[in-house]
This record gives structure tokens, C-alpha cells and sequence, in this order.
């Protein structure tokens, strides 16, 4: 029988949304965390190990009868992957995640299967940093196995010796920072599912808003995007083409790329399902099946099935944290009398400390809109963010 083994790290978001599609499918699984704050409730079968070490041959005894290892988020991949490599499980090796983390040499695969190439080394000092923007003029310091944008700056001779580089850079250690040309255009993130090397669409979603620069915060992702089938099918033909050399074989994907006259950038391949909690905005078929369910069910299938956006358009805000101190509240009622609102979901609690980018992690909380038309869904958005009025005490 196939039991499928869910690997939740403590801050994921997810861990609810996972369990209800596993019990909704009546998929047998069982949940391995690093958190004593994950719910027995979930499942009888939970087990605790810490994601930093080597696993344990005890734990992989009690593991004896998992054939599928899912992480549910970016912090538990390494260690899904060894669980994958132990257990002889469906899912993919930890060689092939290490690869996909690692944005210097999953740089060097994309420029050999795209025709937009660009120049990227390890800097270590801020000298790197100079002697690089003297010949490329703009790129993106970001580091080598960061994920949600944290410490991802745009840099150019305006901002080179700025203090927020220089001290990004000191306490950095041997090639733990990565820089790469910046190139511009409409970015969009894609999500889809590997099934034994080949890879099917879920959904594309656009990125209408930028944040101000030079951060590159995640604000507004949208879905039908505006690309047509062609690229979409070009698009996914890319991201196969990558995940084969990386080996990437088996679970869901999301990446980000961004389309130059016609052509394919690809920024990053994840080898997990979209952050925090944007899936939300989704929801598949007649049933209204999540992006989780899906998932499981391609994934411990290995079938994939494919079904239609029930709204016509969907969107989630991901309200951003802005300024530094303790989170108080937020105006959330309010929002949701904003039309075209469906959901507000505000996910960091009371006294909890909130760093500004590029140094935090976290967001406030997440705004959901639906609607029949993209214009009114993007109003909806937009006006959430302007009227947002979070209390955080320095």
C-alpha cells in the first residue's frame, strides 16, 4: 500500500491545508516535523526530528512502510530529500534539491537551456560587488540558498557602497552570497508537477505590482495570466528541460521566470508548491479541488489530472511588513468590505517581531479577491494594500 510521508517544518504555513486534502483523499500518510507545536491532532502518526541533523536509523525503522516523501515547504526539502534517498521513497534525491537551492549552479543550467544567458559569480567582500556592476552596471545580490526574497537587493553604482550592502556583505560567509545580471521585464511564477521526469501545468499566474526598489518583496500574484498558450506550453517545455539536468524527478514545482520579447528567463525552479498561503486563492473543478489535493493525488498516483480554474479570475495580496517592531493589529475588518474581497487571513499573531525586507521572512497576512473581471480583482488588491494600516511597536 502507498503511504505518503508529509515532512512539515514549524513555520510552514501549510501543514493544515495538506492534512485536510491527505484525509479528503483518504491518502495514507503520516507527518515528520521539527516542531513540538504541530497538532496531534493532525494525525496519529507524527514524528519529531530535527531537520538540521543526520536522520536518525531509529526514525527510519518507524519509517519502514512510506513510499512517498512530500516536503510541504522550503525549509524541510534538504531533509525530505534524504528521507527520499533512505527510504528509497518516490520524491527526489537530495543531490538533485541541492542543486535546484543552490542559485549559483541552477544559474549555469538555465543560461544552457534559454537563449537569454546571463553573467553570475560568488562575491565574498564588496569588492566583488564593484568590480561586477562596473561591467554589467545593474544586478541582483541575492544569497546562494535563500528563499521569499530575504536579503534579495537590487544593486548599480547608485547603491554599491550603500551601508544595507555593506553590511549584508560582512558577516557573509565563503560563497554564501551570489550576484547575477538584472534583467527587466513582466515576471510571472508557474506551478506544475513532475511526475517520473515529466512535467504537467497546474496554473501560471502573473505578477502585476512591483515593490519599490531596490527589494523585490512578493506583493500580488494573479490568475488567468495574460500569456498565451504558445509561451505558456514554451514556458513549461523550459522548466522540464532544467528539472531533467538538475534531476529533479518526482513532486510539485514552482518557478519564476519572466517573458522578454517572446523569449524565456528563467529566475528560479523550486521544487515544492507556491509559498505561504497563495494556493488558497485557487480552487480546481466542479468539487472545488485545492492545489493540494491535486498535488497528492498526482504525486502518490501518479496521475496527473488536470481541471479547470472555477473563477474566472483569482488573486492574493501578500500584505507586506512595513517598518521593523512588534506587531500590534491591522485593520482587517475594513478590508473585507473592500468588493471583490473574498478572504482575509492574517497569519502573524499579536507581539510577534516582524522584520522589514531584505532581512524578514514573514508577511502580515494574506488578501484573497475573486471576481468575473481581472480589472476589478486587481482593484480589489491594490485598494487592500493602500488601506492597510497595520500597528507595529518599535
Amino acid at each position: 500500500m502507498k503511504k505518503v510521508l508529509l515532512v512539515i517544518p514549524e513555520l510552514s504555513y501549510k501543514s493544515n491545508d495538506f492534512v485536510k486534502a491527505a484525509k479528503k483523499l483518504n491518502i495514507p500518510f503520516s507527518i515528520i516535523t521539527d516542531s513540538q507545536q504541530i497538532s496531534e491532532k493532525l494525525t496519529d502518526n507524527i514524528f519529531i526530528s530535527d531537520f538540521s541533523l543526520e536522520v536518525p536509523q531509529k526514525l527510519l525503522e518507524k519509517l519502514h512502510d512510506i513510499t512517498h516523501v512530500l516536503p510541504v515547504d522550503h525549509s524541510s526539502l534538504r531533509y525530505a530529500s534524504k528521507l527520499t534517498d533512505l527510504l528509497n521513497a518516490t520524491g527526489n534525491n537530495f543531490d538533485s534539491v541541492n542543486l535546484a537551492m543552490d542559485k549559483y549552479r541552477s544559474r549555469n543550467i538555465f543560461n544552457e537551456i534559454t537563449n537569454i544567458r546571463i553573467e553570475n559569480q560568488y562575491v565574498n567582500n564588496i569588492n566583488d560587488i564593484e568590480s561586477f556592476i562596473a561591467t554589467s552596471k545593474i544586478g541582483v545580490l541575492k544569497p546562494t540558498k535563500g528563499t521569499a526574497s530575504n536579503k534579495v537587493i537590487k544593486i548599480s553604482t547608485e547603491n554599491v557602497n550603500s551601508l544595507l550592502i555593506k553590511n549584508i556583505i560582512k558577516d557573509c560567509k565563503q560563497d554564501e552570497l551570489v550576484i547575477e545580471e538584472f534583467i527587466d521585464g513582466d515576471e510571472y511564477a508557474y506551478e506544475g508537477m513532475l511526475i517520473n521526469s515529466e512535467l504537467s501545468n497546474f496554473v501560471v499566474f502573473e505578477k502585476p505590482l512591483v515593490f519599490v526598489e531596490p527589494f523585490f518583496e512578493e506583493s500580488i500574484y494573479m490568475t488567468p495570466s495574460n500569456l498565451n498558450e504558445a509561451i505558456i506550453d514554451e514556458v513549461k517545455d523550459r522548466i522540464q528541460m532544467a528539472c531533467k539536468k538538475m534531476g529533479l524527478a518526482n513532486g510539485p514545482i514552482h518557478a519564476e521566470f519572466k517573458v522578454i520579447n517572446n523569449e524565456i528567463f528563467i529566475i528560479e525552479i523550486n521544487p515544492r508548491m507556491i509559498g505561504g498561503l497563495c494556493s488558497r486563492c485557487l480552487s480546481f473543478g466542479l468539487f472545488k479541488q485545492s492545489l493540494e489535493e491535486l498535488i497528492l493525488f498526482a504525486f502518490s498516483t501518479g496521475t496527473f489530472k488536470k481541471l479547470e480554474l472555477l473563477n474566472k479570475y483569482v488573486g492574493v495580496l501578500m500584505l507586506p511588513v512595513p517598518k521593523t517592531g512588534k506587531f500590534v493589529s491591522i485593520n482587517e475588518e475594513e478590508i473585507m468590505e473592500i468588493e471583490n474581497v473574498s478572504a482575509v487571513d492574517i497569519t502573524v499573531s499579536r507581539n510577534t517581531y516582524l522584520e522589514m525586507p531584505p532581512n524578514g521572512e514573514k508577511y502580515l497576512g494574506f488578501v484573497f479577491s475573486q471576481g468575473e473581471y481581472k480589472t476589478n480583482v486587481m482593484k480589489a488588491l491594490e485598494t487592500s494594500l493602500e488601506i492597510a494600516s497595520p500597528i507595529i511597536e518599535a
